[in-house]
């Protein structure tokens, strides 16, 4: 009974399946007019993420989130360097992990287990369709049959170590065709014989410190690339080019302008790019800058004479040259020579060449010469900024230097940031290390030169998910915030250095409390409370820290705070009128470090104990007032006597006459007349005055104490 329902539906699905396949087949106009007069718009072809990326235009980049490589999680973003670096190496780790099993394990991959044992392992691939870069490696050894084909398979994988011994297995040179044998100098030639940095690491060479390379002879002389090229007979420019250009490379520069000039002078072809690996490594050939120039210049002249074309490599190739022959106002006039004559044939410079004149003309100790702002004036007026050479991602973290160190401009830091974030341009800043070079210098110029409100903004903006400030960066935030005496920001600023990792750093910490003690009177009672309190929790961290230390058994003692750092925590969390607050307990715990010795050195500011002593023996806290003067005594600052006077009148409710008269009595007459618990004050009254214990005092002046001894000489 259903078939008069069913029927019909079935009809309708391949009535509209047939329109959706005729429609399909029908092939959309590119222009031109239709017969009923309607004009479509010529077809634009769009890639699979245009739409995608059409939509993300809309929303823009969102500096609060977390990097796409970290979970979205709240408990676990990583907010320190140490963390962020952990984390992406551990995620890395395991991708490492996997690729060694697939590599010592090919077999598990490539050939079905599960076969009938009557059958042969016929080869498998668990995906679809096939990638090869996913795909197990082969394994070659001495029993390996190979052809010529496995060794153009190695070269284009860049498996070089597996190219050498196919090579050796094939039987050598005489063995491989001459455009095979072309294509492995080459490759030999390009990366000199050694087996090439694995690109698929990407966290690892991101989190790696970029340490600069070492200019000096790495060619392997005599090697398997000497021995190809001169089986090569006769001799093809593409021969002279590839040995030429992999000795210039490797800092061979003398061997490789000899075969230049040979090559020259058998009227053999050579490209550009060989005069441009020649041009890079002039340094090399001579002493001294005149030579040095005349050497580039014979060069230059050399490439128009054969009717070479410079391009855009030419120019950062010469360049890079001049910037690395040192200073001085004769290599920048050369170097804006080199640039004004590359323009008049049409060549604009790009962001490597920028980056070469940036290193000429901002030396460290240099004149202030302000270079940048014409750089900045030609890159803003291009639409966009294409990466073409590898040292094109030292341009921005550079230009950044220059405004932080070298001008020390917030206006021009400000330019070279907004062309970064222009389009697509922030692709150029490099990897992690770079970019964390780039921030410094930016929140540096920021917090020195730039007004406290653009300050905070950025600060607000990168901090903590796009860059987590080091050490000496967050040093120079807290000396900003404290000009400006943002009192709250400066109790948030111990709460960062927590979560960053770095509340361990006693300068940093240190700078931090005497920040908050300086300001601290500017403030309203609710910061003043977040000041307090961060006081105090600086303090019970540096307790955890010493106890885990002590658990621990470390050979590297803690670094303690300073008695400075200590009398701030002191003067912060002492300014509370209710004598139950347990920032007096903070109070008598910083106290007894003193006491104890436990940090270094002595207050600068012996006044700000004077002045708890006083509060505490207001608020009924006597022990604590005790144990400010009797530190004041012990170490003799002048400022204890007055402290012990002020601090017994408000105790016994007198006037300080009448504790002066009171303290010239002899203590013996004075333990009766006094509650014990002002007896502390006391007792510290007699330490100032003698500069020994009361007791001991006593038993010295009085008459019958002759033939005693004092219990502390036994």
């Amino acid at each position: 009974m259903y078939s008069n329902i069913i029927l019909p539906r079935q009809w309708s699905r391949l009535a509209c399946f047939c329109r959706l396949s005729t429609i399909e087949s029908q092939k959309l106009p590119q222009s031109g007019k239709s017969s009923d007069g309607i004009s479509p718009p010529p077809r634009i072809p769009r890639s699979p993420t245009d739409i995608l990326q059409a939509l993300a235009a809309t929303v823009g980049p969102d500096p609060t989130a977390a990097h796409y490589k970290y979970h979205d999680d709240p408990y676990l973003i990583p907010l320190s360097n140490y963390r962020k670096r952990a984390y992406a190496l551990s995620a890395e780790a395991g991708r490492k992990a996997a690729a060694w099993v697939r590599d010592e394990h090919a077999t598990l991959f490539n050939t079905r287990e599960w076969d009938p044992p009557t059958k042969l392992k016929t080869p498998y691939y668990n995906a679809d369709p096939i990638i090869d870069a996913f795909a197990p490696r082969p394994i070659y050894n001495d029993e390996s049959k190979v052809t010529e084909e496995d060794l153009k398979y190695t070269i284009s994988n860049a498996l070089l170590e597996d190219s050498i011994k196919i090579f050796q297995l094939l039987g050598g040179i005489e063995s491989i065709s001459e455009e095979t044998k072309m294509d492995f100098l080459q490759f030999l030639c390009f990366y000199n014989e050694k087996e090439p940095d694995s690109m698929e690491w990407l966290e690892e060479r991101w989190f790696s410190a970029n340490v600069r390379e070492r200019q000096l002879m790495t060619w392997k002389l005599g090697g398997l690339a000497d021995k190809i090229f001169a089986s090569i007979e006769p001799k093809t420019p593409e021969a002279y080019c590839a040995i030429i250009q992999g000795m210039a490379k490797h800092y061979q520069a003398e061997r490789a302008h000899i075969l230049s000039q040979e090559a020259i002078e058998k009227g053999i072809p050579l490209s550009t790019s060989v005069f441009n690996t020649l041009l890079s490594s002039v340094g090399f050939l001579k002493e001294g800058t005149a030579l040095r120039a005349e050497a580039l210049k014979s060069l230059l002249t050399q490439m128009a004479e054969l009717g070479l074309s410079p391009n855009q490599d030419t120019l950062t190739s010469c360049l890079r040259s001049v910037s690395a022959w040192g200073g001085g106002k004769t290599l920048q006039e050369l170097g804006l020579q080199i640039v004004a004559e590359f323009k008049r044939l049409g060549i604009q410079p790009g962001l490597a060449a920028y980056y070469h004149l940036l290193c000429l003309f901002c030396k460290e100790r240099g004149p202030r010469i302000d270079i940048l702002s014409g750089i900045l004036v030609d890159l803003e007026s291009r639409e966009k900024l294409d990466a073409q050479h590898p040292t094109d991602t030292n341009f921005f973290i550079t230009a950044m230097g220059v405004c932080s160190d070298h001008l020390q401009d917030i206006n021009l830091a400000e330019r070279v940031h907004a062309l970064l974030m222009k389009g697509d341009n922030y692709k150029l800043v490099g990897d992690a290390y770079k970019e964390s070079i780039y921030y410094r210098h930016l929140v540096t110029v920021a917090c020195r030169h730039a007004p406290f409100e653009r300050t905070t903004h950025l600060l607000d903006t990168l901090v903590p998910n796009v860059y987590v400030p080091e050490p000496s960066v967050m040093e120079e935030i807290i000396k900003t915030l404290e000009v400006a005496g943002s009192g709250e920001r400066l109790a948030q600023a111990w709460s960062q250095l927590v979560v960053f990792g770095i509340a361990k750093r006693v300068r940093l910490v240190e700078r931090l409390l005497s920040a908050m003690a300086s300001t601290y009177q500017y403030q309203t009672e609710e910061v003043k409370d977040k000041m307090r309190n961060a006081a105090a929790d600086i303090l019970k961290f540096g307790n955890l820290s010493e106890t885990e230390m002590n658990q621990n058994d470390r050979r590297t003692p803690m670094q303690k705070l300073s008695a400075n750092a200590v009398s701030n925590i002191i003067e912060l969390c002492s300014d509370v009128k209710d004598g139950s607050d347990t920032k007096w307990e903070t109070v008598s715990e910083a106290l007894q470090k003193l006491k104890h010795s436990e940090a270094t050195g002595v207050p600068s500011r012996p006044q700000v104990l004077a002045d708890v002593a006083q509060k505490a023996a207001s608020v009924g806290k006597l022990g604590i007032a005790a144990s400010a003067v009797e530190y004041l005594a012990e170490c003799g600052f002048e400022e204890a006597v007055p402290a012990i006077i002020q601090a017994l009148g408000v105790v016994l409710n007198r006037s300080q006459e009448e504790v002066e008269t009171l303290l010239e009595k002899p203590r013996a007459d004075l333990t009766s007349s006094i509650h014990p618990t002002a007896l502390g004050l006391v007792d510290a009254y007699y330490m100032a005055k003698t500069g020994a214990p009361a007791r001991e005092a006593d038993s010295t002046t009085s008459s019958d104490s002759d033939g005693e001894s004092s219990s502390d000489d036994e």
